[in-house]
């Protein structure tokens, strides 16, 4: 009688556990997070949001959702100079796994990196952008040039002349510095002149 009297007891807890949640189980809206160097990454659930810092790897929605409720992680504003973007599992319905566990990654913007040449009739130009990139060879006549490595946001770049063309020398005057902003640079300048004979 005892154990009877037992089982009831925890049916009636259980229900009423339920009831007070509205009859449904509750779930908590969980996420991982890799790459996350820079701060002013905020994620929304519907109405609910939550600024994460840089460096997390892990975080919690502020609400729970209901048993059989949808729901869609998604970035509301993007950390400084990087772009966060959904793995996997970011929306579904509560429910169809035990957990919910959404996976984000972050990398850093990057941008292209180039401009003009004014000029240039020799051979053999070679540009470097400092110790970044693998030597860029201009060619013969070439008016404007273009970097194959990007530039990550917020680093800073230098162009200098690596190898002179024949018959010519050319030199960065304009631009030739600075700190890769939000948007690609292709305002460098190169100028070159034939050598005196």
């Amino acid at each position: 009688m005892k154990m009877k009297h037992l089982g009831a007891t925890a049916a009636l807890i259980i229900v009423a556990t339920l009831a007070a949640c509205g009859g449904k189980a509750m779930f908590a809206v969980s996420c991982t997070i890799s790459g996350l160097n820079n701060p002013g990454l905020v994620l929304e659930n519907g109405s609910d949001t939550l600024s994460v810092p840089a460096g997390a790897t892990t975080f919690t929605m502020p609400r729970q959702i209901a048993y059989g409720e949808s729901f869609d992680v998604e970035v509301l504003t993007q950390p400084a100079h990087m772009t966060c973007s959904p793995v996997f599992g970011n929306n579904d319905s509560a429910g169809h796994t035990t957990a919910i566990n959404a996976e984000f990654t972050c990398a850093q913007n990057t941008y292209s990196l180039g401009g003009t040449i004014n000029g240039l009739t020799g051979s053999g130009l070679v540009l470097i952008n400092g110790s970044q990139s693998t030597p860029l060879t201009v060619l013969t006549g070439a008016t404007s040039f273009q970097f194959a490595a990007l530039v990550a946001d917020g680093t800073p770049y230098g162009v200098t002349v690596f190898t002179q063309p024949t018959g010519q020398t050319c030199t960065v005057d304009k631009n030739a510095t600075g700190i890769m902003g939000g948007s690609q640079v292709n305002n460098v300048v190169v100028d070159c002149v034939n050598n005196p004979t």
